[in-house]
Formats: structure tokens, C-alpha cells, sequence
């Protein structure tokens, strides 16, 4: 079921590029005159909206793991591929990466008859590594970022430090 809801997905995302639209309105428009089961077309349209509605970062994530070629030089096609693979991996539900690469090599199986899978292959795993290194990153920064310093209640008032001066390491380490 999934795989179908992906066919769709690309069709609908295929659809709206043709006619310059990054809106939703042209997924809903493919939904309604598909004869689609509700699960499937609920699944379709959280892959096509999604992608549709974060465009600009996975296009931008796909930009930067082209390795000699520009992404208006894609096949129409190869780019909805791509940016779908991107979606699920990025922002879709937690489905692992392998998955999501392998489903969009079949895809472009599906639809293309050259050799771009490859392509795909390689542009996804790309993304997906910086993706990683990004998330390593933001935990990292994460980490490193101080606590909140959280209030205590005293029992005296020369117990409290004073309100005037910012706290050093050691009553902040202590207050934790």
C-alpha cells in the first residue's frame, strides 16, 4: 500500500510542477479523481503536502549533494523523486533511511527507464549523512547550552545569592 500512496504521491507532485504550484490545492484536485482507498489517499496527500510544504529546504538539501549537475537539469520526474525521498527522511514518519532510498530507487524504476537511480541512490544518501551531521550538530549545541537556572527556596535570606550580578559557575552548578 505504501509503495501505491509513493506512485501517487509523485504523480500528484509531478502534476503541481507542471503547473507551477506549490500549493496544495493540485494534490487535493489528483485525490479527488482518484478512486483510491481513504487510508491510501491519507497517506498520499501527507507525503505530497508535506514535500510541497517544505520545498525550499529539501530542495536546497538536495542542491548542496549534486555533484556536477543543477537541479532545474533534473528530469521533472528525478526532482519529485528526490524531493519526496528528502520529505521522508527528513520530516516524514520514522522510517528508516535504507527504506526510504530503496522505495525512491524503485520509484524511479517505475518511471524512469535510465539509469538515474544511481543518481538517486547516491543524492540520498548524501542528504541523508549531512542530515545526520546536522542532527549530531544541533544535539551537540544542545548539550552545551546552560541550564536554566532553577529557582530554590531559602530557609534565610543570606542564603539567596544576590539579584544583582549574574551567577558564576559554582552557584549555578550548585543551584543544579
Amino acid at each position: 500500500m505504501r509503495h501505491q500512496a509513493r506512485v501517487h504521491a509523485i504523480q500528484a507532485l509531478y502534476q503541481s510542477e507542471l503547473i507551477e504550484s506549490k500549493a496544495s490545492g493540485p494534490v487535493e484536485r489528483f485525490l479527488e479523481h482518484s478512486e483510491l482507498p481513504e487510508k491510501m489517499q491519507d497517506f498520499t496527500r501527507e507525503l505530497a503536502v508535506g514535500t510541497l510544504h517544505n520545498r525550499k529546504y529539501i530542495d536546497r538539501r538536495i542542491r548542496r549533494s549534486l555533484d556536477n549537475w543543477r537541479l532545474n537539469r533534473l528530469s521533472v520526474v528525478i526532482r519529485n523523486i528526490l524531493r519526496l525521498g528528502v520529505y521522508e527522511m527528513c520530516f516524514g514518519p520514522e522510517i528508516s533511511h535504507r527504506i526510504v532510498i530503496n522505495e525512491s530507487v524503485e520509484l524511479c524504476k517505475d518511471f524512469v527507464d535510465d539509469d538515474s537511480h544511481g543518481l538517486v541512490n547516491r543524492v540520498l544518501q548524501k542528504v541523508w549523512d549531512q542530515h545526520q551531521e546536522y542532527i549530531a550538530g544541533k544535539t551537540k549545541e544542545e548539550k552545551n547550552v546552560p541550564a536554566e537556572p532553577t529557582a530554590t527556596v531559602s530557609k534565610s535570606p543570606s542564603e539567596q545569592a544576590p539579584s544583582t550580578s549574574a551567577p558564576d559557575k559554582d552557584s549555578e552548578a550548585s543551584a543544579l
